[in-house]
């Protein structure tokens, strides 16, 4: 099996350390940053072998993980990203994933969850990079199976009808679960435990701003809110 290259990239030394020996333990080979530009001159003089992932903090001296994200995915855009920020930045939240992050975790979280992410980021990029083609018609035979939305466990990806679903893992899990699930009821509790089955630092208000952002993408029409139960996909 292949080693999975993690780059953290975080000014906390604490952070460093903890994440960086829970990957170690998971037999992920690490790459520890203090800044981004450490790691934009590590990336741009490395010969061979880079990186299967990043995973960044947003606000470090410098060059904060933002800044760091635009020029790494200009580079190598097939990489994933995972952005590690405190709650209270949900600006810096939405701006890094539509600058080409993949997913985000808010400060504090669990290791478990972070591990988790990686290798289902690392899993889907190789997917779509190995699958390209195959994917393509499997979306094209599974369509009329899952009507407008197709969804594909195996990949972590998703249409709605012809176009890809950009996701993070977290929106991913619920519309996997609500087409599932379609037409029942699902509380907030049912959700919270599908998208974040390894996170213990998770409330309603998080499942709420995470459907939000998923109406955005698939129509809000198709998540109906069920007052004082929870939501109901229907297509």
């Amino acid at each position: 099996m292949k080693t999975l290259r993690v780059a953290l990239v975080d000014d906390e030394k604490n952070v460093r350390l903890a994440v960086g020996t829970a990957l170690k333990k998971e037999c992920f080979e690490v790459l520890e940053f203090s800044n981004g530009q450490l790691a934009y001159d590590d990336l741009i003089s490395m010969e061979g072998t880079v990186p299967d992932i990043y995973v960044l903090d947003i606000m470090m001296p410098v060059m904060d993980g933002i800044m760091f994200l635009q020029k790494f995915k200009a580079i190598h855009p097939e990489i994933p990203a995972i952005f590690l920020t405190s709650r209270d930045e949900e600006f810096d939240k939405v701006l890094g994933l539509e600058l080409g992050a993949d997913d985000y975790l808010c400060k504090p979280f669990s290791v478990k969850e972070l591990i988790a992410r990686i290798k289902v980021l690392v899993r889907r990029y190789d997917f779509l990079k190995v699958n390209a083609t195959q994917m393509e018609n499997k979306h094209q035979t599974d369509q009329l199976a899952s009507n407008e939305i197709t969804v594909d466990s195996d990949s972590y990806t998703a249409f709605i009808g012809d176009r890809p679903l950009v996701l993070t893992v977290t929106e991913f899990r619920l519309i996997e679960l609500f087409v599932n699930r379609k037409g029942a009821v699902l509380t907030r509790e049912q959700l919270i435990n599908a998208a974040f089955p390894e996170d213990n630092f998770v409330n309603d208000r998080a499942i709420d701003c995470h459907i939000k952002r998923l109406r955005k993408k698939i129509g809000s029409e198709k998540i109906e809110t069920v007052y004082g139960l929870g939501y109901r996909f229907t297509e």
